[in-house]
């Protein structure tokens, strides 16, 4: 009977300089991308194998040379965090896909965040104010808080108009005819 062949936990393949790299089995050009550098990983958008190109999703196979096609900006694609599809065989390769995702969701929140405020401020008459203290009034430690609280809904803007009120125009203040 033949021997069964158990599979193997790493393979190992070669930069076109020809630096060895270990990665998990089953591996793509992805995995091997975000291996040798995070941003090449982001950046990946081809591959060739033995001087072919093949599509990104191939699995690398023990003595092969690898060489990245990449794009001088960009992101990931939304698809390589799809277990499904078998982008990525390396956990280590998701967590950078997921971090650069939750980065760029951060920093649209803030954007919103930001433009709601200062539009809020604008509307009190009040462009001058220094952010930084008006957060920390609110109790928030720096501005990007207050941001992000504003983006998600989870703080009001109504609260930074009322902390412009005088203490006697202030909301629980009998009101006086």
């Amino acid at each position: 009977s033949a021997a069964v062949e158990s599979t193997p936990e790493h393979i190992y393949v070669l930069t076109p300089q020809a630096r060895v790299i270990e990665l998990p089995y089953g591996a793509t050009p992805v995995d091997f991308a975000y291996y040798l550098h995070t941003d090449l990983g982001h950046r990946c958008r081809g591959a060739k194998v033995d001087g072919h190109m093949v599509p990104l999703l191939t699995k690398l196979k023990t003595g092969q040379t690898v060489e990245i096609i990449s794009t001088k900006s960009g992101g990931p694609s939304r698809d390589w965090l799809n277990p499904q599809l078998g982008f990525l065989a390396s956990p280590r390769s998701r967590a950078k896909v997921r971090a650069w995702f939750n980065a760029e969701e951060l920093q649209q929140r803030l954007s919103q965040g930001q433009a709601l405020v200062e539009k809020e401020l604008q509307r009190l008459g009040k462009t001058a104010v220094n952010l930084e203290q008006l957060a920390q009034k609110l109790n928030f430690a720096r501005a990007d808080d207050l941001y992000i609280a504003v983006a998600k809904d989870e703080f009001s803007l109504r609260h930074i108009e009322n902390a412009f009120k005088a203490p006697s125009e202030s909301a629980d203040a009998p009101v006086t005819t």
